[in-house]
């Protein structure tokens, strides 16, 4: 489990279960130190039972040396001693044990204790964030709908447009056609001039320099102007642009030049 330093309930938590964990550590270490001290005493009582054994052996065989019973004798007084004093430690240590088991009893119980009221308290107050986390979830998932039908929105718009960019790009090109012949409007152009060379020679002596394909475009160009008849109004360059980009086959390279005659640019794809 992974805690926040940021968060005070969070460290006070890690610092309990560290305490529970060191306390549990000092009783079982308790608990095998007298366990081992048991064993130890057990095996010291069969040792001593069989030293008695062969004391008393040996007294019995010796029973008329009054000197050496004396002095088995004072060996069985220490051996007594000595079984005396390590009971007394056993029940030490036993009596130890059972205190820290009640200790470290109450103290496992005020941790548990205090570890459920924390997660009570840390229940209580996340639910009003889990509340908020929900309704900002879903105004996302409105502003996405909202987002993405305006994406379709504006998609259809473009498409309907971009025929109207390309006719308003011819409707400019006779417009700059017209008034570099110096005449009145494209009528009186299409009156004097015939779309062949002789109207291409006299725009290039004009500075006017169009390809062959695009002035047919300019001069006829009956599909793409009808397209864009229906709603004929100004644009910006970069909505013309928009519509010059568009074109496939052999009337791209056309548009482009004749964006370029209008708009004295190249009609690129902005970034």
């Amino acid at each position: 489990m992974v805690f926040s330093a940021s968060d005070p309930a969070q460290t006070r938590l890690a610092i309990s279960l560290e305490e529970n964990r060191t306390l549990k550590g000092r009783l079982e270490a308790n608990e095998n130190t007298a366990n081992a001290n048991a064993i130890q005493y057990h095996h010291r009582m069969s040792l001593i039972d069989q030293q008695l054994k062969d004391a008393l052996a040996l007294s019995r065989q010796a029973i008329a040396n009054v000197s050496r019973t004396a002095r088995l004798e004072e060996r069985l007084l220490v051996l007594e001693e000595d079984c005396a004093e390590s009971r007394s430690t056993v029940a030490s240590l036993k009596l130890e044990i059972k205190t820290l088991k009640e200790s470290h009893k109450s103290e496992v119980e005020d941790l548990t204790e205090r570890l459920e009221r924390e997660k009570v308290g840390r229940a209580a107050d996340s639910e009003p964030l889990l509340v908020r986390i929900h309704e900002l979830e879903e105004k996302v998932k409105e502003n996405n709908k909202m987002m993405k039908d305006n994406s379709d929105r504006l998609t259809h718009l473009t498409l309907m447009l971009q025929p109207l960019w390309r006719r308003m790009l011819l409707d400019a090109a006779r417009k700059k056609i017209y008034e570099a012949l110096q005449k009145c409007d494209w009528k009186e152009v299409r009156a004097e001039y015939s779309p062949d060379g002789q109207l291409l020679r006299q725009l290039r002596a004009k500075d006017v320099h169009l390809t062959r394909r695009a002035l047919e475009l300019i001069w006829d160009g009956k599909t793409f102007r009808a397209a864009g008849n229906d709603a004929a109004h100004d644009a910006p360059a970069a909505e013309v642009r928009l519509g010059v980009t568009s074109v496939g086959g052999s009337n791209r390279e056309a548009f482009d030049d004749i964006y370029i005659f209008v708009y004295g640019s190249a009609a690129e794809i902005e970034e």
